[in-house]
């Protein structure tokens, strides 16, 4: 069982690609770390972030999100249980209020911006654009954003050539 929470907040300071690429280093590593999943969207100054995983570690993510000085006015919109994740494979995707794909949709849906929808349209969004970009990326894209490989061949006995070469040990 999993459990998914949306909010929003709004920034102390105007959002930079540089704060976006620091929020991602940050993130990402510790997402994986603790196997959760988000997708977050974003504009000048305010944050929509959906995450996902076991409820301790959503938790605990979460009071580390309030406590950042990055953020203020955090509101929790929504949070269910689920069975399985939104944002399969991203650990932490993000997404600007500028992406092309993105703003068809929404003018599609009549809404200047994400945050003039409900918050269940709002997630039906960003499900869709996160799926369309997924699908859109390499292999070795979706690999790096997934992190390390666990390889599932079972280790065998070095043959002679590999232990004399040191090639496997």
């Amino acid at each position: 069982m999993f459990v998914q929470i949306t909010y929003n907040s709004c920034a102390r300071a105007r959002i930079t690609d540089q704060d976006i690429a620091e929020i991602t280093a940050r993130s990402l590593p510790s997402n994986l770390a603790k196997g959760l999943t988000s997708y977050m969207y974003y504009d000048d100054w305010r944050f929509l972030h959906i995450l996902e995983g076991r409820p301790a570690q959503v938790a605990h993510t979460m009071k580390q999100i309030i406590d950042s000085p990055l953020h203020y006015s955090v509101k929790v919109r929504l949070m269910n249980r689920n069975h399985a994740r939104d944002f399969q494979g991203w650990h932490f995707g993000t997404l600007a209020a500028t992406d092309p794909e993105l703003c068809r949709i929404l003018k599609n849906m009549g809404f200047r911006d994400l945050f003039q929808a409900n918050v269940l349209d709002a997630i039906k969004v960003l499900k869709r654009t996160a799926g369309r970009k997924y699908r859109k990326m390499s292999s070795l894209e979706k690999q790096a954003l997934s992190g390390p490989r666990r390889s599932s061949i079972p280790k065998s006995k070095p043959n002679l050539t590999e232990e004399m070469l040191g090639l496997r040990g």
